[in-house]
């Protein structure tokens, strides 16, 4: 019953978001609104030709672009990605090979440019790593710092 499976495997993601949000609101941190790290602040450099590697889910840090619609842990914070989330928990049950992520290496960690769904239903099926094209980059101020040393 893989679609049966996915189904819950979304409810279950859900529920985890809800209870992460409420636990915040319980500490008193209702203000801060908990979404992934973005690299759209700062103007980035690429330093190399995308390569295709294993990353560890646990080294993606945040997106390129902001979202709404993931939490900082990569959980679905709304319904409205449930159909494409749900597709791709079905082909993960069923092995059905998926592309890999779009990610670029800062100096913190990887940031997501293509596959936020993938990255999301990797980590609630306890997924440790997942294949992506990285492109390596760097932030502006850190290019122009490194240019006058």
């Amino acid at each position: 019953m893989p679609v049966a499976d996915a189904h819950d495997d979304f409810l279950q993601a859900r529920r985890a978001q809800v209870a992460a949000r409420a636990a915040r609101w319980v500490a008193g941190a209702r203000r801060r609104a908990r979404v992934p790290r973005t690299l759209t602040d700062a103007a980035v450099v690429p330093r190399g030709a995308a390569r295709l590697e294993v990353v560890p889910l646990k080294t993606i840090v945040g997106t390129l672009e902001p979202t709404i619609m993931f939490d900082a842990a990569f959980r679905p914070a709304s319904e409205l990605v449930r159909a494409r989330w749900e597709r791709i928990a079905l082909a993960h049950r069923r092995a059905v090979s998926l592309p890999p992520i779009r990610v670029l290496r800062g100096e913190d960690g990887y940031y997501v440019v293509d596959g936020l769904h993938r990255v999301s239903v990797a980590l609630s099926l306890g997924l440790r790593d997942i294949d992506a094209w990285v492109t390596p980059v760097r932030t502006v101020s850190s290019y122009r710092s490194a240019e006058a040393a």
